[in-house]
C-alpha cells in the first residue's frame, strides 16, 4: 500500500492510478479516497490521478492533527505528498472539505504547481458574517452550530481522558451519530436520500465502514476547527492565479448556491458550472453529469 511520511511524521494513504498529466482529488469530510474511484478509473486511462486519504479518514484514520488549523495541516500534507512523487505541474480538484483544504495550499505553499484548480460545493466562507450569509447550513448555522458546541462540551472529558469509542456512553454516541446523520443528509438532495442517509447513521456496520472510530476524537478535532476559526478563503481566491472551475449544487444544503456562485466575483479566470439537480454532493445526485465536467477539466490544456 502506498503511503507517504507527513510533516508529523505520520504516514498518510494515497492512492495513485494511470499514467499521463497528474491530477489530485481532494475528498471531504466523512469520505475517503475510495469514494473517487467510480470516476478517477475511467480517467486513469489516460491520467494518473491520485487520492489521499486526509489525515482522520479512511487509511489515514489513525493520523492526528498537529496545528488547531485543519486547513492547514492538509495544506502541507499535500504540500508533502506533491514533494514525495516528485510532481511538476498538477490540476487539483477538491470537494466540500477537500476544496476549503486546496485553497489553503495554495494559500500557504503557493500556486506555481497547479495548472488548473476545480472547486466542488464548498463555500469560501464558512461561517455567516455581516458581509456573508451562505455559509454552513445557511440560515440554519447559529441552531446547528450551537448544538455542536453542547456535544463537544458534553465529549470533552472523555477526549481528555483518552477513552475508547466503545467505552463512551451509549448516549453520547448516540447524540454524536444523530448529529452525523443530520450532515450527511444536508449534504442529500431528495427528501428520500435524507432520511436513508439519517437510518444509515443508526447501524453500527455503517458506522464502522464509514467512519472508524479507533481515533474517534479525529472528528471533533475538524469540527472544533469549523466552529472556532471563522475560515474565510476569499482573499486566496483573490490572490491565487490559476484558471479556476466552480461546480456548484443547486440544491445544496449544506452550502447555499448564492454564495458559491460568487466565488466568480474573487476571481478572474474562473468559469462556473451550475448543476440543476444536485445538491452538495454531484457524484451521487449526477454522476454523469460529474463524470463529464471531470473529463473536460482534465482535459484542459496545461498553462
Amino acid at each position: 500500500m502506498p503511503y507517504f511520511e507527513s510533516q508529523s511524521g505520520h504516514p498518510l494513504y494515497y492512492r495513485d492510478i494511470g499514467r499521463g498529466d497528474p491530477l489530485i482529488l481532494l475528498h471531504g469530510f466523512g469520505m475517503q479516497s475510495a469514494h473517487w474511484l467510480p470516476f478517477a478509473l475511467p480517467l486513469s486511462r489516460s491520467h494518473r490521478i491520485i487520492m489521499p486519504d486526509l489525515r482522520g479518514f479512511g487509511r489515514s484514520h489513525h493520523a492526528n492533527f498537529f496545528d488547531e488549523c485543519i486547513l492547514s495541516n492538509y495544506a502541507h500534507d499535500l504540500d508533502q505528498l506533491v514533494k514525495h512523487l516528485r510532481l511538476g505541474r498538477f490540476k487539483l480538484a477538491g470537494i466540500s472539505m477537500g476544496a476549503l483544504s486546496s485553497l489553503q495550499y495554495q494559500g500557504l505553499c503557493g500556486d506555481s504547481g497547479v495548472s488548473h484548480y476545480m472547486h466542488i460545493d464548498q463555500s469560501p466562507v464558512c461561517s455567516n458574517k455581516e458581509d456573508w450569509r451562505w455559509g454552513l447550513f445557511g440560515d440554519e448555522q447559529a441552531l446547528r452550530f450551537r448544538r455542536a458546541r453542547d456535544l463537544l462540551g458534553k465529549l470533552a472529558p472523555y477526549v481528555e481522558s483518552n477513552t475508547l469509542y466503545p467505552a463512551l456512553p451509549t448516549s453520547l454516541k448516540n447524540e454524536l451519530w444523530e448529529q452525523l446523520g443530520d450532515f450527511f443528509a444536508s449534504a442529500m438532495s431528495g427528501t428520500v436520500q435524507k432520511k436513508i442517509a439519517k437510518k444509515l447513521c443508526r447501524w453500527k456496520r455503517i458506522q464502522d465502514t464509514l467512519m472508524p472510530t479507533s481515533n474517534w476524537p479525529v472528528y471533533l478535532q475538524c469540527l472544533r476547527a469549523y466552529l472556532d476559526q471563522d475560515y474565510d478563503l476569499r482573499d486566496v481566491l483573490r490572490d491565487i492565479d490559476v484558471p479556476t472551475t466552480v461546480l456548484v449544487g443547486l440544491r445544496s444544503d449544506m452550502y447555499p448556491k448564492g454564495g458559491q456562485l460568487r466565488i466568480a466575483d474573487y476571481r478572474k479566470n474562473c468559469r462556473v458550472i451550475a448543476l440543476d439537480k444536485s445538491g452538495h454532493t454531484p457524484f451521487i445526485d449526477q454522476p454523469l453529469s460529474f463524470l463529464h465536467e471531470l473529463k473536460r477539466f482534465v482535459n484542459l490544456e496545461t498553462v
